[in-house]
C-alpha cells in the first residue's frame, strides 16, 4: 500500500526550484498527485501531496530533499497522510468560481470568506493579486464547493450585495472541467 505525504516548501523565488524538487521525487520513486505552486511577492511557495513508495515515510522524504533545500534556501516540511486523507480533495459537491475585482482595500478576503463560511461553502482554491496601474486593481478568484442545501442563485445575489457594500464587483458561475 502506498504512503502519502504533504510536502510544503518556501523561500526566495528563483529558477530551478520546481525542477530540483521534482527530480528528487522522481529519483525516490515518488509521484506528485496534487499540488499548488506559486510566486508570492519575491518568494516561492508550494504544497504537494506526494505518493511515496511502500515503506517510505515523510522524514525520509525530507532527508532526500535536504540538499535541494540547502541549495535554494528553502524551508521544507513534510507530514505523513493516511491514504484516505490524500484522496479527500475529490468531492461530488458542485464547484463554482467566484470572481472579485475592484479597488484594493483591506477586508475584502475576510468579508467574502466569512459569508461563505457562514453558509458552509468550502473554499478549495483562492488566488488574489493586485494589478498595479494608475489605480491598483484587486482581483480575487475563489473556487468553492457548495453544499446541496445552499441555493447557488441566492448565494450569488448575496455575494453581489456584499460586493456593492465594499465597492467591488463579485460574480459567481459554475466551474467547468477546466482547472482553476
Amino acid at each position: 500500500m502506498p504512503n502519502y505525504a504533504l510536502l510544503t516548501a518556501s523561500g526566495k523565488d528563483r529558477p530551478g526550484i520546481v525542477a530540483s524538487i521534482a527530480k528528487v521525487l522522481v529519483e525516490q520513486d515518488c509521484n506528485i498527485e496534487d499540488s499548488q505552486m506559486a510566486r508570492l511577492g519575491p518568494d516561492f511557495a508550494c504544497m504537494l501531496v506526494i505518493r511515496m513508495p511502500e515503506g517510505m515515510v515523510s522524514e525520509q522524504l525530507t532527508s532526500h530533499l535536504q540538499p535541494v533545500a540547502s541549495e535554494f534556501g528553502l524551508r521544507t516540511y513534510a507530514q505523513d497522510l493516511r491514504p484516505e486523507e490524500a484522496g479527500e480533495t475529490r468531492s461530488d459537491q458542485p464547484k463554482h468560481v467566484i470572481h472579485v475585482y475592484g479597488a484594493d482595500r483591506k477586508g475584502i478576503v475576510h468579508r467574502i470568506s466569512q459569508h461563505l463560511a457562514e453558509r458552509s461553502v468550502n473554499i478549495t482554491n483562492l488566488h488574489t493579486e493586485v494589478i498595479h496601474h494608475a489605480q491598483p486593481l484587486y482581483v480575487m478568484l475563489i473556487e468553492v464547493e457548495i453544499p446541496p442545501y445552499v441555493d447557488s442563485g441566492r448565494l450569488q445575489d448575496e455575494l453581489a450585495a456584499i460586493g456593492k457594500q465594499i465597492d467591488v464587483v463579485v460574480s459567481m458561475k459554475p466551474k467547468d472541467d477546466a482547472r482553476f
